[in-house]
């Protein structure tokens, strides 16, 4: 018998971009990781964790988890204890109370907690309200599901603070969409919305039917002592509001694979529902480290601020002296997201090059939406003497492409 791929597979080979591009985005990505690396490789896609390792307490819980204090087979929205403790940490984050037994569940990472919301809300047909430029796996999850992409534009000004293009975000939602799915901070920008924006934007969809899922996985690393302010916490948005956290990144958990999302009871259910199929729960032992998490780690994340925040200064610096180069400043996450639209060259060629002459490994930014072109991400969360001679490596190859006429 002859493999068929399912057509959900085949709507995550991304044929949209084949105008723009000249190829799918899977061909795309395929055409960058078959690329040779140069010397001195560092993928800057993601953070060193050797450099920023895990809280210490963190193998002490999940070793003593995997010793046989701990739940080997957990109930699939995670294990009881530590729910109740992790709903007690995210209330006092989220500024709202959250019930342990039936709006928290406990997924294998964030990705998980978004991929089970959207097979448990999103059917084909459906419309889907997305940013752009937003997360890597955004749009694609939402095609995956046989939905619709209806984009609004994260505009970011010369001098001004990040916002959602409101008009059109009205527009979209003229057209009754199910969701609203967008994350906080922006990944890939680094962008973080006002209180009084993230109010605004609250009050259009409230106007709305649409359900909202945002991820906020960053949100406990923002930067120069800005406030944060929660969509969740909005009056009203409570009951529509799936929020996704974690600690994979502002913690350097990730490989510990747990997120936690919170949200109405009914969805929550559903989500456990998928969770069944889909991996069970997260890893057992490894949910006994969110126990602690939040609660017990203020003055690491404290630290890590400070350091990820110099890293962010040092990066635009360099960046910044680039000619035909420009980036706002991340005010949250460890991503920049610098635009090239001086230089003659595409997302795709930059990124090769980067990695062919200088070792580094970016993200193109056609990965993140069509606003995303002629840019690419990095993540600054690197060695710093490493981190330096990368910048230099980096400025090299960007200033051996012809400036734009």
């Amino acid at each position: 018998m002859t493999f068929n791929p399912a057509d959900r597979i085949l709507r995550l080979e991304g044929a949209h971009l084949q105008a723009t591009h000249g190829k799918g985005l899977r061909e795309l990505e395929r055409e960058l990781e078959r690329q040779a690396a140069g010397p001195d490789f560092l993928d800057i896609t993601y953070a060193d964790t050797h450099r920023f390792p895990p809280v210490d307490w963190a193998l002490e819980e999940f070793s003593k988890a995997a010793s046989g204090s701990g739940m080997t087979y957990t109930p699939y929205r995670g294990d009881a204890g530590v729910r109740s403790a992790v709903a007690g940490n995210v209330s006092g984050l989220l500024g709202l109370e959250v019930d342990p037994d039936h709006e928290v569940i406990l997924t294998p990472g964030t990705q998980a907690g978004l991929y089970s919301a959207l097979a448990a809300m999103i059917n084909p047909g459906d419309k889907v309200v997305v940013p752009d430029p937003d997360y890597i796996t955004s749009d694609r999850s939402v095609r995956y599901f046989g939905a619709e992409v209806l984009s609004v534009p994260i505009v970011w000004e010369a001098g001004q603070a990040p916002r959602l293009d409101l008009d059109v975000l009205r527009a979209q939602l003229a057209k009754q969409p199910k969701l609203v799915m967008f994350s906080h901070p922006n990944n890939p920008t680094g962008a973080v919305f006002s209180p009084e924006h993230v109010n605004e934007i609250a009050q259009v969809i409230l106007d709305s039917d649409a359900f909202v899922i945002i991820d906020q996985l960053y949100c406990r690393l923002v930067y120069d002592q800005a406030p944060f302010a929660h969509l969740a916490a909005v009056p009203g948005m409570r009951e529509r509001t799936l929020t996704t956290l974690g600690p994979s990144k502002t913690e350097s958990l990730s490989g510990y694979r747990i997120g936690v999302a919170v949200g109405p009871a009914d969805l929550i259910r559903r989500m456990e529902d998928v969770m069944g199929i889909a991996s069970l729960r997260a890893p057992a032992y490894a949910q006994h480290v969110l126990a602690r998490w939040i609660k017990d780690d203020e003055d690491y994340v404290q630290q890590r601020i400070g350091e990820y925040q110099a890293l962010r200064d040092q990066s635009m610096t360099a960046l910044l002296e680039i000619p035909g180069v420009d980036v706002r400043r991340s005010g949250g996450s460890a991503y920049l997201f610098p635009s090239f639209s001086g230089l003659r060259a595409s997302d795709q060629e930059v990124a090769l090059a980067l990695k062919r002459e200088a070792g580094i490994v970016v993200n193109p930014g056609y990965q993140f939406g069509a606003r995303g072109a002629q840019h690419f991400r990095i993540c600054f969360a690197q060695d710093e003497q490493v981190w330096a001679a990368a910048l230099v490596r980096m400025r090299a190859v960007l200033e051996s492409f012809p400036m734009a006429v």
